[in-house]
């Protein structure tokens, strides 16, 4: 389980990136959890398999699959799921977007009940939250807030959005997405998040240093 108060780091890479390696990630993985990180999200089956091997907090699995004609790519079917779950995650990020979709999400969230994997959804929207409780999500996330077309992006984390989840969710609700600074994730657990995930913020040198120039 996640436990409240959680900072969780995204251990990912850009398909450009030299870091894009399952051993990379796994090491990336070992030094956040060695800093104080409690979960780790993960992307990929030889990915997720690495990481499993060399840390014990939970991991939440994900598959990122581009398909012509479909705007979700985030877990965005069954088999994934169920891949995820047998690659060693304990969770699967899904994405819950009221978009176009390969399979429907009743389908996926079946599989997962199926094979005893927990799902993290990945939203854009209360509405979007409040299906992904009705259909058994047990974490709601604010992962899509501001890259889809239902909602503009905001100038760092979405708290609004934060709010609305937490004020009408019974699911816990968790902060991600534009999480850059130690104020931005006290800012989530003071707005009510269970969690917060921060990623490029930590694990990507070039998006760092690229910021620190501009900076």
């Amino acid at each position: 389980m996640i436990k409240a108060g959680s900072l969780i780091v995204s251990v990912q890479a850009r398909p450009d990136s030299a870091l894009r390696k399952p051993e990379i990630l796994a090491a990336i993985a070992q030094e956040v959890v060695k800093g104080g990180a409690q979960a780790v999200r993960v992307q990929g089956i030889e990915t997720i398999a690495a990481v499993r091997k060399v840390v014990n907090v939970p991991i939440i699995g994900l598959i990122k699959t581009e398909r012509y004609g479909f705007d979700a790519y985030i877990s965005a079917i069954a088999d994934e799921v169920e891949a995820i779950k047998y690659a060693g995650a304990d969770f699967v990020a899904m994405d819950v977007t009221d978009r176009s979709r390969p399979e429907q999400l009743e389908e996926l969230f079946a599989r997962a009940s199926e094979v005893e994997i927990k799902v993290f959804a990945d939203i854009a929207t209360i509405a979007e939250g409040i299906r992904a409780q009705e259909l058994g999500a047990h974490f709601v996330a604010t992962t899509m807030a501001g890259y889809t077309d239902q909602r503009p992006t905001t100038d760092g984390p979405d708290y609004e959005l934060l709010q609305q989840l937490v004020s009408q969710l019974s699911v816990p609700v968790i902060l991600e997405g534009r999480v850059a600074s130690k104020a931005d994730i006290a800012r989530g657990f003071e707005l009510g998040a269970h969690a917060v995930v921060v990623g490029r913020a930590v694990t990507a040198p070039r998006t760092i240093v690229e910021s620190l120039l501009l900076g």
